[in-house]
C-alpha cells in the first residue's frame, strides 16, 4: 500500500522566452568553468534547459546539449550562467517532461531502496511517505524489483521523511544517481507514475514543488 497524506501534486510551469525574465543589458559570455543556459521547463524540485554557450573548461558540454539542475525558485532569467559542476547532462532519449516529473522522485525511490536491505522476489513492501508522487515512485521502483506492494503483513517498510535526509555529498555522487534513474525511466519503471500537470506560467511565476529532491 502506498500511505499518503494528501499533498496535491505540484505543477510543471513551461518556460517561454517572453515570460522568462530578460538578460540585464546582454548575454552574458560564460566563464571559465560556466555554462549559458536557456531554461525550457521546470518542476517537481528541477528545472530543464538548454546549453546556449560553454565558457573554457567545461569538458563535456556543449552548445544545443539538454541539462538539469536543482531548482532553487524565485524568478528564472531568460539565460541562466551555471557552473558546469551544478548541472546534469540529459540523455536525448528523455523528454523535458520525464525529467522534471521523475528525476526527483526518483532519486528519491533510489536511495530509499539503497539504504534498506536488499528487496526479495516476492516479498510484501509497505511505502509510507507524505508526498503521494514518491510513494508512488517508490513503489513502481520496488515492483519492478520483484515486490508485492500491500497495505499490511509487509516484509519491508520503505518510509519517506523529507526532515533529516542526506543528499548525495558530492556532484559525482549526484550525476551517478541521477544516470540510475534516468535508466529507470528508459525501462519503464515510473510509467503507472503521473506526468506533473502542465501550466504555463507569466513572468516571476514559482513553481511550488512537493517534492524535494534527494
Amino acid at each position: 500500500m502506498l500511505v499518503t497524506e494528501g499533498i496535491p501534486d505540484p505543477v510543471m510551469t513551461q518556460i517561454t522566452h517572453h515570460q522568462a525574465s530578460a538578460v540585464r543589458g546582454f548575454a552574458q559570455r560564460p566563464q571559465a568553468g560556466q555554462l549559458r543556459i536557456r531554461p525550457t521547463l521546470r518542476g517537481r524540485g528541477f528545472v530543464v534547459g538548454v546549453v546556449d554557450a560553454n565558457g573554457p573548461e567545461t569538458v563535456g558540454f556543449t552548445r544545443g546539449d539538454r541539462v538539469a539542475w536543482r531548482d532553487q525558485g524565485g524568478e528564472l532569467e531568460q539565460l541562466l550562467l551555471l557552473d558546469h559542476r551544478d548541472v546534469l547532462g540529459v540523455p536525448g532519449w528523455i523528454s523535458d517532461e520525464q525529467v522534471v516529473s521523475y528525476l526527483g522522485p526518483g532519486l528519491i525511490a533510489r536511495a530509499l531502496l539503497r539504504a534498506s536491505r536488499p528487496v526479495h522476489r516476492g516479498e510484501g513492501v509497505m511505502v509510507q511517505s507524505s508526498d503521494p508522487v514518491v510513494a508512488d515512485a517508490v513503489g513502481a521502483w520496488a515492483a519492478s524489483m520483484g515486490a508485492r506492494i500491500v497495505d499490511d503483513g509487509a516484509a519491508l517498510v520503505l518510509s519517506y521523511a523529507p526532515a533529516g535526509r542526506r543528499r548525495p555529498s558530492s556532484h559525482g555522487r549526484l550525476a551517478q544517481a541521477a544516470v540510475e534513474v534516468f535508466q529507470a525511466i528508459r525501462s519503464g519503471v515510473f510509467e503507472q507514475v503521473p506526468l506533473a500537470r502542465s501550466a504555463r506560467a507569466g513572468r516571476g511565476a514559482r513553481v511550488a514543488t512537493a517534492v524535494d529532491a534527494a
